[in-house]
């Protein structure tokens, strides 16, 4: 009696895993993990072209999502599957993840004034918004500028500012309106140069 090739003996094995690991077979996991860790790791280099440490990460994430998940399968083909989604999906996360922490670290960053983005041209960049905005700010009537100041700081209302200058509500939020129109249309020649 001849032996089934190797790639038959796999294919069995794959799908038998599965089953044994889906009922919580440690050693079905052990044996399985053996076997595919070369393969996850690849494509999780192939898929992401990110470093050894992320994809590592990613195999990680995979084989925890067959210790937890993994189905009983009928064959290597819905294994591998299987696997090539777990590798797209633990990838897509962990690119959100890095996403979502550079967008913390940069709000924190802006919030304290430090360098934006970890490039200092970013930092000048946003002074010199912060320094012509003052100085747009400082030619406009004093009206406007105590309806700006109670628009974006604690204080009276833009009501109650109006009306100190003789304006009714609705005069208040119109010229408010106006005046913030003014300086965005500023804003946008200055910025983009048209």
């Amino acid at each position: 009696m001849t032996r089934p090739p190797a790639a038959a003996t796999a294919v069995v094995d794959s799908a038998a895993w599965s089953a044994a690991i889906a009922r919580g077979d440690e050693a079905a996991f052990a044996a399985f993990y053996a076997a595919w860790f070369p393969a996850t790791l690849a494509l999780a280099r192939a898929a992401s072209r990110r470093d050894e440490a992320f994809c590592l990460d990613v195999v990680q994430d995979v084989m925890f999502a067959v210790c937890r998940r993994l189905p009983a399968l009928r064959d290597e083909r819905a294994v591998r599957a299987w696997m090539s989604t777990a590798v797209a999906h633990a990838i897509t996360d962990r690119v959100r993840n890095e996403q979502g922490r550079r967008r913390r670290e940069l709000h924190v960053a802006a919030a304290r004034g430090d360098v934006h983005d970890g490039e200092p041209w970013r930092a000048l960049l946003a002074g010199e918004r912060a320094q012509w905005l003052a100085a747009r700010l400082a030619e406009l009537p004093a009206s406007d500028q105590a309806l700006l100041a109670a628009r974006f700081a604690d204080g009276p209302s833009v009501a109650a500012v109006g009306a100190r200058f003789g304006l009714g509500e609705d005069g208040a939020h119109g010229r408010l309106r106006r005046a913030l129109q003014r300086l965005r249309h500023l804003a946008t020649e200055w910025w983009h140069g048209s």
